[in-house]
């Protein structure tokens, strides 16, 4: 048979089994026996982390850098011990308010901002679809390795990377979008994805031990054979300007393992239980201890073999198997390899359509009249048909960016592009999560600053090093300006380029998030969502309400929005849920906890921006008069006081006379009457006065608010009132 294609059809056979493993996983969990809801599991699920770049990158990294490889995976060691406290406080607040993405936090956090989620998604997209790209390049090359020749490609029907792309999006798309509801946690996915885990590390170490102890005599001898050649004895150096690029590097990686979005996927919407973090903060570290243990053998013995010849050090790990002619050994290699880049990109993928669906394309399909007048199942068949179609758009969107610009790099550069760009998540969501007076419009503009930059600083170059574009603004600078070199943006040239790109992208990106945040008050959405946020640990589901101001939303159109989408069956199941759990009885008028549950429902399917919206759209105002309030008031203040007289009076009289022990008797049954209205009138009052003391109080301690931030404050204080006279 054809090496070519015993090798696609090992392949193929291996992306067969993973289908059996995640049908396996979703069996099992419909039956009650789930092999999610294990510890193990979820911190293997978490070394989706390591990708092509660990597997094959990490060792082109040290042969040609050394020890600097290390910082992608010092910054997920020294950020485990702080999940509990930071990854902790994201998966609750996930939880709670049903949100599925990175885009979806980020807008719900600043205000169910819609502009916010479509800025991120298109932050993600970008970021991410060169890191995907990678992955296809692994794949091609090392298939090119065992076929003992360069994979160049002379059409897309005979390239291995497409048809790898293509069965890659079947199996994303038949284990991945099976259900419309984006909250509920695919089973069969995570548990192939842990199955991969397991099999590129003992793949991994496999090669390891063999080319340490087998070609070689143990560390000690490739140490000290490395160490007698120059070239290679200064990459057990740490170089002094090394040292900006150990830190910053430490510092994105830090950052990336949560704000990847196939991070975010599996450690917070696939989590089943907040307590697994405290087995995964130490079995994550020592997974990477394990997987990175043989890099550096692995490299030096690389270097010392294939001196002087054209071996392309990111597939050592390959070469040398294939050059000792262990067939079996480089057949289970490659096989790990796949496993490593193929996890990433159906995790990744899966994410980003999500997003894309959710702040992209819903919105607008929402926004048309079309969509009112069709039923639950078309709606549930076009949100899952454009899940699918995106996964397989941005997987065809990574190939071609691999044909057309990563194919041309290393992995380990492309790789950390992707990272500096997810990073610039971190202002606004651990911001979030720790800093009330963060708003959309600090997030957005400090989002943009930092994204800006890093495209100019690291995308661009690499456009014009694949001649997409001209190289005369790397040389020259834009428009001309020595100053504005994208590889030495300000004259920073003490850092190297990716330092610099950090640098500037960050210190922009945070100092406009936290300035714009400053110098201007939160809106009643953004307030609202940063006491929920910050203080996620104080709430509980039933007491975040979306509801701002006064107003009244009917029960039956509340019904009739989630049939549209979960089926008429369906509503009435969850609507009796609802009552069962609340122990109240239908009414006409929804109150806030029904509200808030149909809310976090929706945004379960189409996310939390556009669940706001929709629901917000079946809201209706009563127009009351702000009189009736002041009227009830002062009713009740004279009750009050006529219940002091009568007190005074009935004691009186029971010193006077026995005589008028029966208009005492009728004295306290009136008085009874009284503290139960009383008690039914301040307890349905107590929410609406909360908040107009505290709009009140803002009023006062702010004399610089402008006339048109008066008048609103003042419109939602009548609102208020109007609501406490009903």
């Amino acid at each position: 048979m054809n090496l070519q294609w015993l090798l696609l059809i090992c392949s193929l056979l291996y992306l067969a089994l993973l289908f059996g493993i995640a049908y396996v996983g979703e069996r099992r969990a419909r039956l009650g026996r789930s092999l999610v809801n294990n510890p193990y599991t979820y911190s293997l699920s978490l070394a989706v982390f390591c990708t092509a770049w660990t597997y094959y990158g990490s060792v082109g990294q040290a042969a040609q850098q050394g020890l600097p490889f290390l910082t992608t995976y010092l910054g997920p060691t020294l950020m485990a011990p702080l999940w509990w406290i930071v990854l902790r406080k994201i998966i609750r607040i996930c939880k709670l308010q049903r949100i599925t993405t990175l885009a979806d936090f980020v807008s719900a956090r600043y205000g169910n901002s819609i502009a916010l989620g479509v800025l991120v998604t298109v932050v993600c997209v970008l970021g991410v679809v060169p890191y995907i790209s990678i992955q296809l390049k692994a794949i091609s090359v090392s298939l090119g390795i065992l076929l003992e020749n360069t994979p160049k490609v002379t059409g897309f029907t005979n390239d291995p990377a497409l048809i790898i792309s293509i069965a890659l999006a079947g199996f994303t798309v038949l284990f991945g979008t099976r259900k419309v509801d984006t909250t509920e946690r695919h089973e069969g996915l995570v548990t192939a994805i842990a199955f991969e885990s397991l099999f590129k590390l003992l793949a991994f170490l496999a090669v390891g031990v063999y080319i340490t102890f087998g070609v070689f005599d143990g560390f000690g001898d490739i140490f000290s054979e490395a160490s007698q050649l120059p070239a290679l004895n200064q990459l057990f150096i740490l170089h002094e300007n090394q040292y900006a690029d150990w830190f910053w590097l430490t510092i994105v990686s830090m950052l990336a393992i949560f704000l990847l979005p196939r991070q975010f996927q599996v450690a917070v919407k696939e989590n089943v239980d907040e307590k697994h973090l405290l087995r995964a903060i130490w079995l994550f570290p020592l997974y990477l201890l394990l997987i990175n243990i043989f890099v550096l053998p692995i490299a030096l013995g690389g270097n010392l073999l294939f001196q002087g010849l054209p071996v392309d050090a990111d597939t050592y790990v390959l070469a040398i198997p294939r050059y000792f002619g262990q067939d079996g050994l480089t057949l289970l290699t490659f096989l790990g390899g796949l496993s490593a880049a193929t996890s990433m990109i159906i995790v990744s993928t899966i994410s980003l359509s999500t997003m894309v669906n959710n702040n992209l394309l819903i919105p607008i399909w929402l926004s048309g009249k079309a969509v009112k007048e069709l039923d639950r199942h078309k709606i549930n068949r076009a949100l899952l048909n454009s899940r699918r179609i995106t996964i397989i758009g941005i997987l065809l969107f990574a190939y071609l960016y691999f044909r057309l610009v990563s194919g041309q790099f290393s992995l380990v550069s492309i790789g950390l592009i992707s990272f500096v760009a997810v990073v610039q998540l971190a202002p606004s969501v651990l911001g979030g999560i720790f800093w009330k007076q963060g708003t959309q419009r600090g997030t957005t503009i400090g989002l943009l600053a930092g994204f800006s930059i890093w495209f100019y600083t690291l995308a661009m170059p690499t456009f014009v090093q694949a001649e997409l574009l001209s190289p005369e603004i790397l040389i020259d600078g834009l428009l001309g300006v020595a100053a504005l070199r994208p590889q030495a943006l300000f004259g920073l040239t003490v850092f190297s380029p990716i330092s610099q790109a950090i640098f500037w992208s960050l210190l922009f990106n945070t100092g406009l998030y936290v300035v714009v945040s400053l110098t201007q008050p939160l809106s009643m959405s953004e307030r609202k969502q940063a006491e929920l946020f910050v203080d996620v640990f104080q709430y509980s589901p039933r007491t975040l309400s979306p509801l701002e101001g006064m107003k009244v939303v009917l029960t039956a159109d509340i019904e009739e929005l989630l049939a549209k989408f979960l089926g008429r069956s369906g509503t009435r199941t969850l609507m009796n849920t609802f009552y069962q759990q609340y122990r109240i009885n239908p009414q006409p008028e929804a109150d806030y906890r029904l509200v808030n549950y149909a809310e976090r429902l929706l945004a379960g399917v189409v996310g939390s921006s556009s669940a706001n919206v929709m629901v917000m759209s079946v809201v209706r105002k009563d127009d009351l008069l702000l009189e009736d309030l002041f009227r009830v008031l002062d009713e009740s203040q004279q009750l009050v006081y006529a219940n002091q007289k009568l007190k005074q009076k009935s004691r009186e009289l029971e010193q006077l006379s026995q005589q008028l022990k029966q208009a005492n008797q009728e004295l306290k049954k009136i008085d009874y009457l009284k503290d139960e209205f009383i008690s039914t009138v301040t307890h349905e009052m107590r929410t609406p006065i909360t908040s107009i003391r505290a709009f009140c109080e803002i009023l006062q301690d702010s004399p610089e608010l402008s006339a048109e931030e008066q008048e609103q404050f003042l419109s939602t204080i009548i609102k208020e009132t109007d609501r406490m006279e009903r």
